[in-house]
């Protein structure tokens, strides 16, 4: 199993700053290929740290706030394209 691409992860991200995906879905797509790493096929390392970065900005503060709020999640897009 190949690893999602910097593009793919991207545009994952959009669809959740756009409402279209929840936080909690890209989630559960992130770690699917975390907790299977030895099934992926790694080959751009800093891809798999974007993946991982992703995968828990459905973490809460509160019953409705967000640790990370869309200003983080644009940060770490900018940092990984």
């Amino acid at each position: 199993m190949n690893q999602p691409t910097r593009e793919e992860i991207t545009q994952k991200l959009k669809l959740v700053l756009d409402g279209k995906l929840t936080r909690e879905a890209i989630c559960i797509w992130a770690v699917g290929y975390i907790r299977n790493d030895e099934q992926v096929c790694i080959n751009d390392l800093g891809a798999w740290h974007y993946l991982v970065a992703i995968s828990n900005i459905d973490e809460k503060v509160g019953p409705d706030d967000y640790l990370f709020q869309e200003d983080d999640i644009w940060a770490i897009v900018q940092k990984y394209i």
